[in-house]
């Protein structure tokens, strides 16, 4: 696999020379009938392709570069309403996590694509770059961890009408994030029709009760246009695949009668409770012959909910993680703290603040919570967009797109069951954090013309600009979610005069204090880009293209990338193909200018904890410099193989190397007299008070290679229609470098060996599927098998150490049947033999082992890793009725 950019380059040169050799070979073009036309849920091999070409027509076959269509059909016979479960069981490359108890990643899932994470992914809609999510992901496991894509669960099937996903680099095409390739959904446009569907389902355990009721309708504008409009409504229930804590167990054992009112288990680990509302719009209008006035957009609300985890009130004395002894769970710290609550008039510490007496009152929140509490966090995604322009074509034979869309992210934070410590009696038990804002606005303009030269095709000539305007804020919480109260760390004075320092209360709303007036932002970013591209048939059978894109940003500079491809068809039965391209994505907005100060305690003592721009004097005091765009190189060679018209086989290997990769740094502590002192140096504000800081910085860099593997066949025989699809995907990646931050002079690396290993080791190598789709008259049936290769997740070994998590076989069914043209039921479920990975148990019968058995999970009562690649919920069952007139 280290040759596979010469392979590509082989291949590219291969094409050529087989192209000019035998120039004179009139290799017949593809007929109509040898298109194959696959049942519902088939990869459409035959469809005409508009991604990765600026050609009209393409198939998949035809393509340069690998390319998946998924029909609307296909989609409509997932069991999943949540867009990213469906790439994952249709494409073997992409996968995503669900990470539970894990911040905003809880409510915005972090795709991966190849290995690469979500904002290396560019999304279109309609062809139109689709604005990201809000959320920069932090808790979002090792291979997202910094990034901030797009939020694909936005997006209803109802609305499309065909997917398509290029699997290769293409930012000298679209610009910024299409390295590890690009998905781009189609919207419906038919102008007549409804169609309704609903489903039902839940999970083989009895929870995650799932209603979907969706519809599309198309209606007439005028006699020259159409207005599509598509809504959802999902609700979905929380799932909870956790088992008791130990210490509560202990709590329960230790003092009987008391806790018996605790929950079983006392916090939820699965999957959120979520209630979402959806709308697309897709319209056009034909204003006068070839010429078409286009809007599309969405608008959406999803609310979220999940458990934090428990707050124990009071320590307790229970079994240890082997058994073999007694250990103790702590209360929660910094909460169920006496606080002594009269101040003593005149008092104040050195921190101006009062100095309370010893002897006066006291309070303590077991008053409040006396069985503890776990935290219930709320989030609510607000999504809208909206695209108009204008396309056609004029006399000369030149086509044109002209459009401006503006798209919305935002994200709400609540939470219920809670409380600030550093307040005391007087803290509320419910907070607003604050919000999260993306806002993007694009303007475009593409041109392309065919001519005629006396190639075998006519040559296309593409080229266009667009101007960019990303901007990115942090909106501002309730005074009590970050408030530091009198509480934070208080000064008590004895009846002898003498004085202590009360145990420090944790300040702000706990479990995820809000956003106060030094976390707050509003910034943005501009950008402009040209391209050029150019493809043909330079002789019969051999297609090449060249493209070439030039970006300025307004924080950063400029970017020069290219891609070419080639494919020769050596006969109507073979063909090779190669591509090899150079793409960019540029720092995001909130990788760029995020800002978050926190509490965060180092033993029991309160510091301030910041994640900080690298303009700002702190950060760079500490080595921060301005963030470079990530490079990448991208290397393809592949075979397509058409036996005949009902079978087709593609062989894709791909290098993908990624360069100056932006991630967070590990904590930089503020611990001695000369970090506090070059603070002071640098004129930073909060020089005095910060404790602790972290930046966005190019942290490393990488190489990912591996290669698809593409089967589709169909046979009509007697028995009835079959279509069978084998996808399978190897992929590798490799930390190939990682860069140092200079801290006072000494050269620390970025990240660590538990990041590097889980770079290269937390997705499955080997994926595949295997899919089979019959149909007889009114009767369907759709069957997929999925394999799920090893993976190894790496932690410290405080934690437990590293664990490899064994293989797996899913599989997944559904049986329809039409009860006339206009009513399809169908019944199916997913992992119908309700598989579960392994249990993340870790250095058994060793000192740091992190499963105890007598509850058989870990001490917060997890069981399974969140970064399971088919989840951990086991098997799910639906029913579902469609209906179109």
């Amino acid at each position: 696999m280290k040759s596979i950019s010469s392979i590509s380059i082989v291949a590219l040169a291969t094409s050529l020379c087989a192209g000019v050799a035998h120039g004179q070979a009139q290799t017949p073009p593809v007929e109509e009938s040898s298109v194959v036309d696959p049942p519902a849920a088939a990869n459409a091999q035959g469809e005409i392709i508009v991604t990765g070409t600026r050609r009209t027509d393409r198939t998949v076959l035809e393509s340069a570069a690998p390319v998946d269509v998924f029909t609307a059909e296909t989609l409509q016979t997932q069991a999943s309403g949540d867009m990213n479960n469906i790439l994952r069981n249709l494409v073997p490359s992409f996968n995503v996590g669900r990470f539970a108890i894990s911040d905003g990643s809880t409510f915005v899932r972090p795709p991966t694509l190849r290995g690469l994470p979500p904002d290396q992914i560019l999304v279109l809609v309609n062809g139109k770059r689709r604005h990201r999510a809000a959320l920069v992901q932090i808790g979002g496991g090792a291979l997202a961890a910094g990034s901030q894509g797009v939020d694909l669960a936005q997006i209803p099937t109802i609305a499309v009408e065909r997917i398509e996903v290029l699997r290769d680099g293409a930012a000298a095409q679209y610009g910024s994030d299409a390295i590890a390739g690009v998905i781009n959904y189609g919207l419906k446009r038919n102008r007549e029709g409804i169609e309704l569907t609903a489903r039902y389902g839940q999970f083989y355990e009895g929870d995650g009760e799932n209603v979907q009721i969706a519809a599309n309708v198309g209606l007439p504008l005028t006699d020259a246009g159409f207005f599509n409009v598509s809504g959802e409504y999902i609700d979905s229930k929380q799932t909870s695949r956790g088992v008791q804590r130990p210490g509560v167990v202990a709590l329960q054992a230790q003092f009987p009668g008391t806790y018996d009112g605790l929950r079983d288990p006392v916090q939820l680990f699965g999957d959120p409770q979520v209630e979402a509302a959806r709308l697309f719009v897709n319209a056009g209008l034909e204003v006068a012959e070839g010429t078409e006035v286009y809007a599309f957009g969405n608008y959406g609300v999803s609310r979220q909910e999940g458990d934090f985890n428990y707050r124990q009130p009071v320590s307790s004395t229970g079994r240890n993680a082997a058994g073999t002894g007694n250990q103790t769970f702590g209360a929660a710290g910094g909460i169920f703290t006496t606080l002594f609550t009269d101040a003593i008039p005149g008092q104040f510490d050195a921190r101006g603040r009062p100095v309370y007496s010893a002897t006066g009152r006291t309070f303590n929140f077991n008053s409040l919570y006396p069985l503890g509490f776990a935290p219930r966090f709320f989030g609510k995604v607000t999504d809208y967009s909206i695209v108009g322009g204008l396309k056609g074509e004029v006399l000369t034979g030149l086509s044109y797109d002209v459009s401006a869309s503006y798209g919305q992210n935002q994200i709400d934070y609540r939470m219920t069951n809670t409380l600030n410590p550093s307040m005391g009696p007087t803290s509320p038990t419910a907070f607003y954090m604050g919000s999260l804002q993306q806002r993007e606005t694009n303007f475009n303009a593409d041109f392309a013309y065919e001519t005629d030269i006396g190639l075998a095709s006519p040559l296309t000539i593409a080229a266009g600009a667009e101007h960019r305007r990303e901007a990115y804020a942090i909106l501002l919480g309730d005074p009590a979610s970050y408030a530091f109260g009198n509480f934070g760390l208080q000064t008590v004075q004895r009846a002898d005069g003498t004085r202590f320092v009360n145990t420090a209360q944790q300040v702000g709303s706990n479990g995820f204090p809000g956003y106060g007036p030094d976390s707050t932002i509003d910034q943005d970013r501009t950008s402009y880009a040209f391209y050029a591209e150019v493809e043909a048939d330079i002789v019969a059978g051999l297609s090449l293209s060249g493209a070439i894109r030039h970006e300025e940003f307004s924080d950063f500079g400029s970017t020069t990338n290219w891609k070419a491809t080639g494919r020769y068809e050596f006969t109507p039965a073979f063909a090779v193909r190669g591509a090899a391209s150079t793409g960019f994505r540029a720092p995001t907005p909130g990788q760029l200018f995020t800002t978050n100060v926190a509490t965060a305690f180092t033993g029991a003592n309160p510091i301030e904890s910041a994640i900080l721009p690298v303009t700002t004097a702190a950060a760079q005091v500490f080595g921060a410099t301005s963030l470079r765009p990530e490079k990448s190189k991208n290397y393809s060679a592949g075979i397509v193989i058409t036996p005949t018209a009902s079978f087709s086989i593609t062989l894709d290997a791909y290098q993908i190397e990624v360069t100056d990769r932006i991630g967070l740094t590990g904590n930089i502590e503020i611990d001695t007299a000369a970090r506090r002192q070059a603070l002071r140096d640098a004129g930073v504000q909060n020089a005095e008070t910060l404790g602790r800081l972290r930046y966005f910085t190019n942290s490393f860099d990488t190489r990912t290679q591996g290669v698809d593997l593409v089967a589709n066949h169909t046979a009509s025989t007697d028995f009835g229609r079959f279509n069978t699809i084998l996808a399978v995907n190897y992929n590798d990646t490799e930390v190939t470098g990682i860069d140092t931050v200079n801290l006072l002079g000494t050269q620390t690396a970025v990240i660590d060996a538990v990041r590097v290993g889980n770079i290269e080791n937390l997705n499955s190598k080997w994926r595949g599927n295997l899919t089979e789709n019959w149909s007889l008259d009114r009767l369907s049936v759709t069957a997929r098998a999925s394999y799920w290769g090893k993976f190894t997740s790496y932690a410290a070994t405080a934690d437990g150490g590293n664990k490899t998590f064994g293989d797996d076989v899913t599989f997944d069914l559904e049986v329809g049947f039409e009860l006339n043209d206009q009513i399809r039921l169908a019944v199916g479920g997913e992992n119908i033999f309700d598989n579960y990975p392994d249990k993340n148990f870790r250095a058994t019968g060793q000192a740091n082992q992190n499963w105890y058995a007598a509850t058989g999970g870990t001490v917060s009562g997890s069981v399974y890793p969140d970064d399971a690649p088919y989840g951990f919920n086991g098997g799910f069952w639906y029913f579902r009725a469609a209906t179109k007139f």
